[in-house]
């Protein structure tokens, strides 16, 4: 019986080969099998982003800083941060002592787990409660990702 020459080449290549073989077709399949998962993730932030949190009262729409004439400041531009995902969700969590950034954790200072303060020692500089509704970690770190796929970096 007589081998064909695929069969041939298959037997005879270098295991290197056929761990870059395998490797690329990994690196093809897998952006498929995440994809329904991200756009599922980010849409769950839009959601949050626009209608729970209603950062976009804020914020705008497009989160260019835009928001309501009626919002309490001018906000940050999200397309020009330098912030990196960690810090995203620690100032959303945590909001900004002193400005109008309100923090979207319930007990962002009850404990120290914002910026190693207590609410007790801002006084008067305590990060705002939101106007609309606290968030969980998972909405917190949802509203997140949607800013970085949607606003980050692009204008």
């Amino acid at each position: 019986m007589s081998k064909t020459p695929a069969a041939t080449i298959e037997h005879s290549a270098p295991a290197q080969v056929k761990i870059r073989l395998s490797a690329l077709t990994v690196a093809a399949v897998l952006p498929l099998s995440v994809a329904p998962a991200w756009t599922q993730d980010t849409s769950f932030g839009q959601r949050l982003f626009q209608d729970k949190a209603d950062c976009q009262f804020c914020h705008g729409i497009d989160g260019d800083g835009r928001g309501d004439p009626r919002s309490p400041g001018r906000a940050a531009n999200l397309h020009e941060t330098h912030l990196n995902r960690d810090q995203l969700v620690e100032v959303i969590a945590c909001g900004r002592p002193g400005t109008e950034m309100p923090h979207f954790d319930k007990y962002a200072y009850d404990d120290t787990d914002c910026y190693g303060l207590k609410g007790k020692d801002l006084g008067n500089d305590a990060a705002r409660d939101p106007h609309s509704t606290s968030l969980t970690k998972r909405e917190i770190e949802a509203v997140v990702d949607y800013i970085l796929a949607k606003f980050v970096g692009k204008q």
